[in-house]
């Protein structure tokens, strides 16, 4: 299949390699190196199970390509590529669908923070991607995924998964659902100041795990995974982006003890996202970006109970504990986040007042 699906991008390609690529949790992306020309792009299956219009993401990422096309960048973003019929997205015979992107030759991408330049560079290439996007009109794009970082659907969600308990996993996680449900009245309070206007829509990436920022050296060269990209709050960007910068543990780490909220990591992302941010920023964003962190590690933490109670049928899991370790470092993350809490404001007006 992939041969064909090649073939309709590059009808007279003879020799080319073809691997998977990445460790994504929904598509199925492969790196296609060609060796004459030589030229490498990443072909990606979108999964239409989880993006059941795929027509949006590709609309959504064209405008996004065409507005920073206007300025000379120092960063980029990943340029979609036509295929032989001169169109962005090619549907195979099973009802299967693909797009190919252009590819960022020697750079890389990590998991988790080692080094505060890291943390800083993230800060600046997601700060960038906000910055550049503000004068995009949010009408002009769709949802890929409706309600994508809603809280009150995720806790509907959840809400389901609990009463069905399909897999019959809910009594060994009790307290962890009692830990969640205990919280959400306070996070619901920000959704509210957001669908008031008081917290802006703006055009916002809405998936700023670290690995999709790529380094070239030790800096910051692409902001990729533009999928779910789109109508957001900054406080979903800013919070989701150091629920992974700012962890000093992976998102699937079995040792909790390992799981804690990095306050060097913190300032220094904070230090490179509000530089890039800091004129577009409304007062009332600038009030409530401290608690950014755990409103978005709260709805990753239930997507993931929600999808281990469900049997797991959401994420990629390569065990069955998988989501449920997952969900167990959001906890671990979010006690340790607001443990820190004093500080982390402290850290955010510095930032805001720098030069």
């Amino acid at each position: 299949m992939i041969d064909i699906v090649i073939k309709n991008y590059f009808p007279n390609a003879t020799s080319y390699n073809v691997k998977p690529f990445g460790n994504g949790h929904i598509n199925d992306t492969y790196k296609v190196e060609f060796e004459n020309p030589s030229s490498t792009y990443l072909l990606q299956r979108i999964n239409t199970s989880v993006f059941k219009n795929p027509e949006i993401i590709i609309e959504n990422h064209l405008r996004l390509q065409n507005e920073f096309s206007k300025n000379n960048h120092s960063l980029a973003i990943a340029q979609l590529m036509p295929d032989n019929n001169g169109k962005y997205l090619y549907i195979d015979n099973s009802g299967g669908a693909w797009r190919l992107t252009t590819f960022f030759k020697d750079s890389y991408s990590i998991e988790v923070v080692d080094e505060n330049w890291q943390a800083y560079q993230s800060g600046v290439g997601y700060g960038w991607f906000v910055k550049e996007s503000q004068f995009l009109n949010t009408s002009d794009f769709q949802e890929p995924i409706k309600d994508f970082h809603r809280l009150t659907f995720r806790l509907n969600q959840l809400d389901e998964a609990i009463t069905n308990n399909i897999a019959g996993r809910l009594k060994s996680v009790e307290p962890i659902v009692r830990f969640f449900k205990n919280m959400e009245k306070s996070l619901v309070q920000i959704e509210r100041l957001i669908d008031k206007g008081d917290l802006p829509l703006r055009i916002v990436h809405n998936d700023t795990k670290l690995n999709n920022i790529l380094f070239r050296n030790n800096t910051v060269v692409a902001v990729i995974d533009l999928d779910t990209a789109g109508p957001g709050s900054i406080i979903n960007d800013y919070g989701d982006a150091l629920r992974t910068s700012a962890n000093n543990a992976a998102e699937d780490e079995k040792k909790l003890e390992k799981v804690s909220f990095n306050l060097n990591a913190f300032r220094a992302f904070s230090t490179g996202y509000i530089q890039q941010v800091k004129t577009v920023l409304t007062e009332k964003e600038k009030i409530y970006l401290y608690r950014a962190p755990v409103f978005m590690t709260y709805i990753m933490g239930i997507r993931f109970l929600a999808d281990y109670l469900n049997g797991d049928i959401y994420y990629k899991t390569a065990y069955s504990e998988h989501n449920l370790d997952r969900c167990k470092v959001q906890k671990k993350l979010i006690e340790s986040m607001e443990s820190h809490e004093d500080i982390s404001k402290r850290i955010i007006l510095e930032c805001l007042k720098a030069n």
